[in-house]
């Protein structure tokens, strides 16, 4: 029973897959076939090439090239083989020497040392020199700055200036003139010969001027010309005789600043003194000449900033006054 009820079923199904696989095939579109871009076999004849050549129109240089190539003798695909591997083994070499050459340039480079990076002996001296200087510690700021000029370095002649000005305000005038000629640059050298004679004449003892004269002449005798400390030494003579009133020798000073250093700053101080020199009481004064000499530092020192210590204006404008007007009348 089994048998019969089930045998229908399975003849019904076999027809099916019969006729439906033949139903699907008449059905396809014979144009919807799919074409390999590149055939597994190719007739030499070149039928096949052909036959998808006019199949499909737009791919003709693109087939051409692909038939040429494979019917060629093989020589030619081996050559393009071999040339490719050859450009790739460059790219690839270049590629890794670029890379290498960017880590080589990517690692910092040490620095060597210099002269500028290696501590200056003379230094740490000089620096302690100026703080006991600053506390009024002479003795300590000698020693130290003693020290420093023992050394080699950028403050020697620095150290070599501060101590001649310590031995000056000492009166150790021969030790400050020992220390004078150790120092080899010109500058530095007519620097501290100034300090020297400044720091004697500011003891404002007779002997201690007599001596600050000799080293203020030895400084314009002996030494190049100056543009700066040359006419304030000429000054600084000048100002120290007109103290002791030795007024001719002070006016030759004087003068020697004004007709051959008109640049200098000191020139409208030295107006200043040369009219004091001719309002004082001695054979040749002449307070025409004083007045006249007031009146040419108050013009040269017009709208100028003076330092302290040279700036006369408010004096000589009442000087001048009291020329003018003896009794104030």
């Amino acid at each position: 029973m089994i048998l019969k009820t089930k045998f229908p079923l399975i003849v019904s199904l076999l027809i099916l897959g019969f006729f439906v696989p033949s139903l699907f095939s008449q059905g396809a579109d014979p144009n919807e076939e799919i074409f390999l871009p590149f055939p597994e076999k190719l007739k030499l004849d070149g039928t096949e090439a052909n036959e998808a050549t006019s199949s499909n129109p737009n791919s003709s240089d693109l087939n051409s090239s692909v038939s040429s190539t494979v019917v060629g003798t093989g020589k030619e695909t081996t050559a393009n083989t071999q040339t490719s591997t050859i450009a790739s083994v460059k790219n690839s070499t270049s590629g890794s020497t670029t890379s290498s050459g960017s880590e080589t340039s990517a690692k910092p480079k040490k620095k060597k040392k210099g002269k500028d990076d290696v501590p200056d002996p003379s230094e740490a001296p000089f620096q302690r020199g100026k703080a006991f200087l600053a506390r009024n510690q002479k003795k300590n700021a000698e020693t130290e700055f003693s020290e420093s000029y023992s050394k080699e370095g950028k403050k020697v002649d620095p150290s070599l200036t501060e101590n001649t000005n310590l031995f000056g305000l000492d009166s150790k005038e021969k030790e400050g003139t020992g220390l004078v000629e150790k120092i080899e640059n010109p500058d530095a050298k007519i620097k501290s010969q100034f300090e020297l004679a400044r720091s004697l004449d500011r003891m404002n003892q007779p002997e201690s001027e007599e001596k600050a004269y000799k080293e203020y002449l030895k400084l314009v005798t002996s030494f190049p010309v100056h543009p700066e400390l040359t006419p304030r030494t000429h000054l600084a003579i000048a100002a120290l005789l007109f103290r002791k009133q030795e007024y001719r020798p002070a006016l030759h000073h004087l003068v020697k600043l004004i007709k051959e250093f008109k640049d200098s700053k000191d020139r409208p101080t030295a107006y200043y003194y040369a009219g004091r020199i001719y309002e004082s009481a001695w054979a040749e004064r002449d307070l025409e000449r004083a007045k006249k000499y007031y009146d040419l530092y108050l013009k040269e020192s017009e709208d100028k900033e003076l330092s302290p210590g040279n700036d006369f204006r408010k004096e000589a404008k009442e000087r001048r006054r009291l020329i003018e007007a003896p009794l104030g009348i």
